[in-house]
């Protein structure tokens, strides 16, 4: 494994790749004392890719966009934040994934040039009697291939007091994290009708495994149009929305409606 990780030229371009990243300057935060990965001497390369990870995570110059809020049939729901560079480039994606059972998902990606590098993913086992958290960290070629993967667990939320080993080569999706963010797969913006509760009335979208619910409160011309004809349009037409999270003084949250049109290329 010593003799591959020096040898194969993917790895050195990526290497390469990240280096060059991480000369980019970025604001200087103060850091938490944390447990640093024991890399032996046969993963000592892996290095570069944390000094990359801390760089995405400290620039403060990078731009936010939020995905919207699915649920599932079961209740489970599902969101993503990516974090763009200035050109428009996705270097990082945060999902978090909430089962009814308790159980709850964080998956964080880190690109460079397009490439996955890094995958980390907490579980949070709140649906035992006794909690536990786990971590696994996987590093990437530019094939997409595992060169590692470490891990942690521990009784405690914070998992950043606890070293992290050497554990089975595992591979972390970030498909549906993309899929999230780029409103794709499971999570076409598709129209799906109309609901109230809590004394609003929502607009529903996504497909039929996964919805999500924007509140409004004057109806638009489109949203006159899709009231009128609500069996014609359900499933067949693709909508874009641009929305703001709400949080109440009572905690209640909610996605509200900020404007509504059809997708480009939406055949009507």
């Amino acid at each position: 494994m010593k003799t591959y990780l020096r040898s194969t030229f993917l790895l050195f371009f990526l290497l390469f790749n990240l280096a060059n990243c991480t000369n980019e300057s970025a604001p200087i935060t103060p850091k938490k004392d944390k447990k640093r990965i024991a890399f032996s001497e046969e993963f000592k390369d892996l290095l570069v890719f944390e000094k990359y990870v801390n760089k995405i995570d400290e620039n403060k110059r990078l731009e936010k966009i939020q995905s919207l809020f699915y649920t599932d049939s079961e209740g489970n729901t599902n969101e993503a934040s990516a974090w763009l560079d200035a050109n428009l480039n996705i270097v990082k994606i945060k999902q978090v994934e909430n089962l009814t059972s308790g159980k709850k998902y964080e998956r964080t990606f880190y690109f460079c040039d397009g490439f996955k590098t890094v995958s980390q993913q907490i579980i949070s086992h709140y649906e035992l009697k006794k909690p536990y958290f786990t971590e696994q960290r996987s590093y990437y070629s530019t094939k997409g291939a595992v060169i590692a993967t470490f891990q942690r667990y521990d009784k405690q939320e914070d998992l950043s007091l606890v070293a992290l080993s050497l554990g089975e080569k595992q591979d972390c999706s970030h498909r549906v994290a993309l899929d999230l963010i780029k409103r794709t797969g499971e999570f076409e913006t598709r129209f799906r009708g109309f609901d109230e509760a809590f004394g609003r009335n929502f607009l529903v979208l996504g497909t039929e495994n996964q919805s999500t619910t924007l509140a409004f409160n004057v109806e638009s011309p489109l949203l006159k149009q899709l009231k009128s004809s609500e069996n014609s349009y359900k499933n067949k037409c693709f909508l874009d929305v641009e929305f703001s999270p709400i949080t109440e003084p009572d905690g209640f949250t909610f996605q509200a409606l900020v404007n509504l049109s059809f997708a480009k290329n939406e055949k009507r």
